[in-house]
């Protein structure tokens, strides 16, 4: 809000002329069309073939044009003009502020106006030379797709206010296309592993003429050669011939038998050699210890600190075979993924008899390592946090490229919650955490056949604890965690986690009407209207058991609900739990790496908990509930289905759609989700119109501090733009909500699903937001609008509350999806 204020004062005082720096004589080009053989092209790839582009548009603005005409190009100039016709103004200035002042607020003003300059978007001057550029890249790049008779031409439109456009003319013509096709590959050797592989060829009869379809094939024969053994051939080997007419083309396929005079060969491997302690400075060292196991030479210039035979897991490169690039590369990956090592080198050299030897040179990281992070944290509930951590990492613990890490982390907190909360940061949490991962899978049978070492498989133990005071229930916490995971192919990865179990013990449960304000509030309004009752924070429950029972249910059904609602939930946040659980996850990501923005993301995961442990129990509580170490243990089944796309629209505008549905059932010994495991919504990275638990279950609008359910449905669609430098922008629209599937019968119909016409209950929020990039983090302030609301009256639900006095500020670091 406060942005939009300034950008409007700016504005206000500034002109908004696109023109304003556009020289006497030039024109501002705005706009670039192309035309495909009469028609207007809607394919974004040829627009990236265009040398000059207009000016930079945020929601069809030229806002960094504008940001730049807000800056004063002449200044200097300017200022000095007005020192001459205005003497006495400056000498006045001088005299109230001092000259040294007078010349600070001269380089204040000019600072000021650099900056406007240097980060805004000069206006782009019509360059007929760089439309002849575009011209030729434009033919050149249908040449490239098999139009050799194309035609391109451009038309440049003079319009008033110094502002042009140029329309671009593109005359195709027929494609020419594949013929028939020959090979001249002089090797026996590389003409038997062609014949081999040729119905894999791009290059096929009848097919268009492209040039990618070459450059596949050059590829794709580099590949199949240096993946058979041939260790000296490189793609200069392989050209092409056509020879065209009548809009066809005949192929000759020449590959070399040799490469500076050398024949191709296949080559084996003799030896492999691993230096586990290399390093530039040492290289010329003595070797000091070494080992020879399975034919693999292993060699330290100190302490082999290594077990080979567990090492070897993430080696591919095999003596006694042929050389193939692919176990290359494959045992650089897995190396360089164990992160124990700083570097990972891999050189072959030639023996006699054309054999090979492999060298893998391994440069470790230090084996311990400290680190220690601060920050401070804010939420609707901890109000101003100041936490540290402290972590200790020790690498190759059990010489088979194990890390083990320790963490203690602790927080002071100013918590609304708290006894005292008159001072400030009167609340703490202390944790810790200690997690083994180890590069394979740690099971009492082998699983190479099933999951083999090529798919990275990891097992990971972890165990944790946390301890809160004047927190909420000042929980303590408990986590064990074991888990399997592998990755099956680039976009694909697997995990299994064979335990996830978590106890939750509630120390300060008295405390729960203290906090939970809002039901306390409502249960005394029906002690005092029907009982005459006053109400305290520790005799709601015994009231709820004594008087709100069938007699009172049939006469009052709506706050018999009310008040057996704040019973259930009193329950279910106070209760200690145990949750053993087992889980799957699938995740499939096609994103090439971090600076991907056009790409598909889908997760899926199944989670049981409490089946086997309820199965071994033979306890009961009062309840009737199967308990172990007299906590009740959770049984319920649950899935989550996430799906995430990105579009790339053009340069640094991104569509990014999101979309997660939920549902957690519970059954057997557990009547409902345990809280920590239960969907609520709202908040930064989800319903952003919407505090994070304020919204649902479904219709409702209770005012609790805590909603939360069994089913969510949540989808997003933003749109990613770049405003100035680092300075972005979004528009998002959120949608989704909680609801009850339960069959409760003290739960409000309002909150339950019930099919279709549940659809009516999802909420709307939309808005926008601003990003500071920082390269290494992402700054995010989001102001999100309730756009519909579905517990508001019919007639009412829409844009009632959707002005600034409504605004829901929500910060964040990264995206929120």
């Amino acid at each position: 809000m406060i942005l939009i204020i300034l950008l409007s004062i700016t504005f206000s005082f500034s002109s908004c002329n696109t023109i304003k720096y556009v020289p006497e004589g030039k024109y501002l080009l705005t706009k670039n069309t192309i035309f495909v053989n009469n028609k207007k092209n809607i394919d974004n790839e040829i627009n990236d073939y265009i040398i000059q582009r207009p000016n930079q548009l945020v929601l069809g603005v030229p806002f960094p044009l504008h940001f730049y005409n807000i800056g004063n190009k002449n200044f200097e100039i300017d200022f000095e003009k007005w020192k001459q016709k205005k003497p006495n103004w400056y000498h006045f200035t001088a005299k109230v502020f001092s000259e040294k002042q007078a010349r600070g607020i001269r380089n204040f003003k000019y600072n000021t106006h650099q900056w406007f300059l240097n980060n805004g978007e000069a206006p782009v001057i019509l360059d007929l030379k760089k439309a002849t550029q575009t011209v030729n890249n434009l033919k050149q790049h249908y040449y490239n797709e098999g139009f050799f008779r194309v035609n391109v031409a451009f038309k440049k439109q003079l319009l008033k206010n110094k502002k042009a456009t140029i329309n671009y003319y593109i005359n195709t013509n027929k494609p020419y296309t594949i013929d028939h096709i020959i090979t001249t590959i002089e090797s026996k050797i590389l003409d038997s592993i062609y014949q081999l592989h040729k119905n894999n060829s791009f290059i096929k009869k009848g097919e268009q003429f492209k040039l990618s379809l070459f450059v596949n094939e050059q590829n794709r024969l580099t590949n199949l050669y240096r993946n058979s053994g041939v260790f000296r051939f490189n793609k200069n080997a392989i050209t092409f011939e056509a020879d065209s007419s009548n809009y066809k083309a005949s192929i000759d396929l020449i590959i070399n038998d040799s490469i500076a005079n050398v024949p191709f060969k296949i080559q084996k491997i003799k030896n492999v050699n691993i230096y586990t302690d290399y390093s530039y400075n040492t290289k010329d060292n003595t070797i000091n210890d070494s080992i020879n196991y399975n034919n693999y030479l292993f060699l330290a210039h100190k302490e082999l600190k290594y077990n080979p035979k567990l090492l070897l897991n993430s080696v591919f490169i095999t003596p006694n075979t042929i050389y193939k690039d692919e176990t290359r590369q494959l045992t650089r990956n897995h190396l360089r993924n164990l992160k124990n090592f700083k570097s990972v080198d891999i050189r072959y050299t030639e023996l006699s008899n054309d054999m090979l030897e492999a060298s893998i040179y391994l440069t470790p990281l230090k084996k311990y390592s400290i680190g220690f992070s601060t920050e401070l944290t804010h939420s609707n509930i901890r109000q101003l946090g100041v936490s540290g951590k402290l972590s200790f990492l020790n690498r190759n613990i059990f010489k088979g490229a194990e890390i083990l890490k320790f963490s203690i982390q602790g927080s002071f907190l100013d918590s609304k919650d708290a006894a005292d909360n008159t001072s400030l940061l009167n609340a703490w949490e202390i944790g810790s955490d200690i997690s083994l991962e180890i590069p394979r899978f740690l099971l009492p049978f082998g699983t190479q056949k099933i999951i083999s070492k090529r798919k990275s498989p990891k097992t990971t133990f972890t165990i944790g604890t946390s301890l809160q005071k004047n927190i909420g229930l000042d929980k303590q916490k408990f986590t064990g965690i074991i888990d399997y995971s592998w990755q099956s192919s680039k976009t694909k990865k697997h995990s299994f986690q064979l335990l996830n179990a978590q106890f939750i013990k509630n120390l300060n449960t008295n405390s729960y009407f203290n906090i939970y304000k809002s039901e306390l509030i409502e249960i005394q309004t029906i002690a005092n209207t029907y009982f005459n009752q006053t109400l305290n924070t520790n005799n709601v429950i015994d009231f709820i058991d004594a008087n709100i029972n069938a007699d009172f249910e049939s006469t009052n059904p709506t706050e018999f609900r009310i008040a057996q609602n704040i019973k259930t939930r009193y329950n279910i946040i106070t209760e200690d739990v145990l949750v053993p659980s087992i889980s799957y996850t699938f995740t499939y990501n096609n994103s090439k790496n971090y600076k991907d923005i056009d790409f598909s993301f889908f997760r899926a995961r199944i989670v049981s908990s409490g089946n086997l442990t309820n199965l071994l129990a033979v306890n009961k509580d009062a309840n009737n509930t199967k308990t172990l170490f007299k906590t009740p243990i959770a049984q319920y089944f649950r899935t989550d289905l996430e799906f995430k796309k990105f579009w790339n629209l053009s340069l640094e505008n991104v569509l990014a759609f999101r979309s997660f549905l939920g549902i957690a059932i519970p059954y057997g010994n557990s009547v409902a989700i345990p809280f920590s495991r239960s969907y609520f919504i709202g908040g930064p990275n989800d319903l952003r119109a919407w505090r994070i638990y304020d919204l649902g279950p479904g219709s409702t609008k209770n005012g609790l501090e805590f909603n939360v359910g069994n089913l969510k449905f949540i989808s997003s669609l933003e749109y990613r733009f770049k405003i100035i430098n680092s300075i972005k922008g979004a528009l998002f629209v959120d949608a989704g909500n909680i609801w009850d599937i339960t069959n409760s019968s003290v739960t409000e119909s309002e909150a339950k699903f019930n099919g279709v016409n549940s659809l009516k209950d999802i909420a709307i929020g939309s808005g926008f937001g601003f990003r500071y990039d920082l390269s290494f983090i992402l700054l995010r302030l989001d102001l999100g609008f309730k756009t519909y609301e579905p517990y508001l009256p019919k007639g009412n639900k829409w844009f009632t509350n959707y002005n600034f006095k409504k605004t829901v500020f929500n910060f964040g670091i990264s995206y929120p999806f």
